[in-house]
């Protein structure tokens, strides 16, 4: 599919409107270039309401691909080109991303780190696990494996079953960040893309205090984790059965793909377009972009606070990080 929108994905600060992304993360070892899509909008402050601009996916955008959708770009090559291109922003930028940032608090105490960013800035190796091709055997040939396993055994050794989720995770029905199929992208997520720009990027809610960013946080872009599903389900759309080949599947995304406009202070810059876009791409990935985009927006639009009212541990959001929706 051809860009939409100005797609340069340039941010200014200052008087000009703030531009906000949302990513739909996919850590596909073959394809990811391809199944992650990026949206982008801008806000004016004054006015309040999202604007999305743009909406492609990432092996485009990073230039792998020349708009037909042919190219496959894989992991090695697509992860990396993402963190780039989200380096390249200024602090005039929000980005959503749709990956857990964390882990269970008592896994990120176990390491001995004693803050959500030194954590990250060693993950894997901060848990006990060699990401770098190094290690025993196993771990140089499935690493996404030997995290798993590390993370399951402490939490069998903690007495709390197999997997645990961050209180983040249970408030919007997200999955534990090791289990099966978060494990590849809450892995790949960390050690490829948040690890190689934690210096680079403000994250929220780890960076805030209650009286804005820390002074010690990175000048960069803010960058959020952020749960299309969840976000969908605060709007009263479907959060399931939207992809898919068939008939039903597609009504379902393009009332999502309406209701996103209809139900939050968002609108679509060629909006036709945009939605036969959305409804065209049947692995969802195109709606899920927007979503994230809308949960980045919401973010924003809120001062980066968090709702912990639910929480056993209102305090936990420090080293578990906290989803956006």
């Amino acid at each position: 599919m051809d860009g939409i929108g100005d797609g340069d994905g340039r941010v200014r600060a200052g008087d000009d409107p703030v531009r906000v992304h949302g990513v739909d993360f996919s850590a596909a070892a073959n394809d990811a270039g391809r199944k992650t899509w990026i949206a982008s909008g801008s806000v004016d402050p004054k006015g309040g309401e999202l604007l999305v601009t743009d909406l492609r996916p990432l092996a485009e955008l990073a230039g792998f691909d020349d708009g037909g959708g042919r190219r496959t770009v894989g992991r090695e090559d697509a992860l990396p080109a993402l963190a780039a291109w989200i380096r390249a922003l200024d602090e005039g930028a929000v980005v959503g991303l749709d990956f857990p940032f964390g882990l269970p608090g008592f896994i990120v105490e176990e390491s001995g780190s004693d803050s959500w960013r030194s954590f990250i800035s060693g993950f894997p190796e901060s848990i006990g696990v060699d990401g770098g091709g190094g290690g025993d055997a196993d771990e140089r040939s499935d690493p996404v494996r030997a995290f798993a396993e590390r993370c399951v055994g402490l939490t069998e050794r903690r007495g709390e079953g197999t997997y645990d989720k961050r209180e983040t995770d249970a408030a919007v029905g997200a999955r534990s960040p090791y289990g099966f199929i978060a494990d590849t992208i809450a892995f790949h997520g960390m050690r490829d893309v948040l690890a190689p720009l934690v210096d680079r990027v403000r994250v929220a809610p780890m960076d805030r205090t209650e009286e804005g960013w820390r002074p010690a946080a990175p000048s960069g872009p803010t960058v959020v984790e952020t749960y299309p599903a969840a976000v969908l389900d605060r709007l009263g759309l479907y959060r399931t059965n939207y992809k898919g080949g068939g008939e039903s599947e597609a009504t379902r995304r393009r009332r999502n793909a309406e209701g996103l406009v209809e139900e939050s202070a968002v609108a679509y810059k060629s909006e036709d377009e945009l939605m036969d876009a959305i409804v065209a791409n049947a692995g969802g990935d195109a709606l899920d972009a927007v979503a994230a985009c809308v949960g980045a927006f919401a973010a924003w639009r809120g001062d980066y606070e968090t709702d912990t009212a639910g929480f056993d541990d209102s305090g936990a959001v420090a080293l578990e990080g906290f989803i956006y929706v």
